[in-house]
């Protein structure tokens, strides 16, 4: 089986159906077959299967049609952020070693190209082939190659039919970039499932609400800041879901969209890109266990250890998962290594422990853990936290050497709070020990390409603060 079999499908059961529609185009399930085995002879006629084209991605019917060609024809698919600079670009373009790069300017023109292309019935049918690669960053920071096979999504469409309350007929809407495998991901399974696609080449908040509230239904794929600008600035009228990913949203916030949007239901999974689904939560979940990060997903088993012995619910340690989603290892001189354990199980170094009911609590990442006056600290506990102080918009905590203490607590956070009012907000909620010795009020927090909290970006910047 082919991850685009099922499109293929309906292309004969329901050819005149709506498949995608963009900004510019619609496509019926007939014609995004044709432009789908269009794009796989054209891909075949630049390589061959298991070879990796790589383009810079955009929210455009040429992304999804390439990306779809490639399934079909067996090549590696890699998505690059159109806001790396040149030098990032480069750099994963001489890990990658692709056979063809499409950068932004020439996706339009490929489209054309694709378009001429007389169109191929080749479809390569192993499930274990390599279908999806793209970076994460180590704990040096340095860009790490990971690559996934076609059965790891497959497994991963069969948990979230199961574990989510999706029939097939909503709209999915994917508004988010699409080289974030959240937004790639939903489009994939969405074609996978028969959800036809409203592909919006950006995220505008009131585009973006305007464009939920024409459907029926929905299942809108979100990160936390997509949520945050459309909450209690826009009405639903339609009903859908909203499926969230990614870090940063408190459980009091989710809370409270779920109060005010209750056609819009909040559904949300933990996973990484190594790992895919790990665990999610429902509405249900959020009034029962707010702080939690749910059940384990169907196929999903979850073990803490502590010096390679399991621990008992309720104790912190390494949270290890045994699921058929795992990626297929990171990409090392043409090698895919894994560092599995005999018994399957494997880990990215998240912390976190069980429930007696088996509900897990993520608790941060094992490689920024903090150890102060001998206690250990998570960043992340603290920021979930500040984040929480009015008028703060986002936190982010590292520290620095301390001769007494080990490693002295800093708070980064931006926003008009004052100082102090952050501070005695904070001491309600956290221990003496886990409460920053400085906060850093500051215009933004250095991100990676991903997003997320460049954490050796900001233990360097508060090293020049403060020594």
């Amino acid at each position: 089986m082919n991850l685009t079999s099922t499109q293929s499908l309906r292309a004969h059961s329901c050819p005149e159906h709506i498949c995608l529609q963009t900004p510019n185009r619609t496509f019926t399930y007939r014609e995004w077959e044709e432009i789908t085995k269009r794009t796989t002879a054209w891909l075949l006629s630049h390589g061959q299967p298991g070879e990796t084209i790589a383009l810079t991605a955009q929210n455009r019917w040429e992304t999804l049609a390439l990306f779809c060609g490639a399934v079909r024809a067996g090549f590696v698919f890699m998505p690059l952020d159109p806001r790396m600079t040149e030098a990032e670009r480069a750099e994963r373009l001489r890990f990658a070693k692709p056979v063809l790069f499409i950068p932004a300017e020439q996706l339009e023109e490929t489209g054309s190209l694709i378009q001429q292309t007389i169109p191929s019935s080749y479809c390569h049918e192993d499930v274990h082939c390599m279908f999806y690669s793209g970076f994460t960053s180590g704990s040096s920071g340095t860009p790490k190659q990971f690559i996934r096979s076609q059965r790891s999504w497959l497994k991963s469409f069969e948990a979230g039919m199961a574990d989510f309350p999706l029939t097939g007929q909503e709209t999915a809407v994917i508004a988010g970039p699409i080289h974030h495998s959240l937004f790639l991901y939903g489009a994939a399974f969405a074609f996978f499932s028969g959800q036809p696609i409203l592909l919006m080449d950006k995220f505008v908040p009131q585009h973006t609400a305007q464009a939920l509230n024409r459907l029926d239904s929905f299942v809108f794929y979100a990160v936390p800041t997509m949520l945050e600008a459309l909450y209690n600035r826009f009405h639903f009228a339609s009903k859908g879901i909203v499926f969230l990913s990614g870090a940063g949203w408190t459980a009091e916030r989710k809370q409270q969209w779920i109060d005010t949007y209750p056609a819009a239901p909040l559904y949300e999974f933990y996973g990484a890109s190594e790992l895919s689904f790990v665990s999610y939560m429902t509405p249900e979940d959020y009034r029962v266990r707010p702080a939690s990060s749910g059940k384990p997903s169907t196929g999903v088993t979850v073990d803490i250890r502590s010096g390679g012995k399991s621990l008992s619910p309720g104790q912190i340690g390494t949270i290890y998962v045994k699921s058929p989603m795992l990626f297929s290892g990171y990409v090392q001189e043409g090698r895919y290594e894994l560092d599995i354990g005999q018994d399957g199980f494997y880990t990215v170094g998240d912390a976190g422990y069980v429930d007696e009911d088996g509900c897990l609590y993520v608790v941060g990442r094992e490689q920024f853990m903090m150890i102060t006056g001998g206690v250990n600290v998570y960043p992340e506990e603290i920021e979930r936290v500040v984040v929480r102080c009015p008028d703060v918009h986002a936190a982010a905590v590292t520290s620095i050497e301390d001769v007494h203490l080990g490693d002295r607590i800093v708070c980064f956070y931006t926003g008009g709070a004052d100082k102090g009012a952050v501070r005695f907000f904070t001491k309600q909620f956290l221990s003496v020990q886990k409460l920053p010795r400085h906060w850093i009020q500051t215009n933004n927090l250095p991100l990676t390409t991903n997003g997320k909290i460049d954490r050796k970006a900001l233990q360097e910047k508060a090293k020049e603060v403060l020594q």
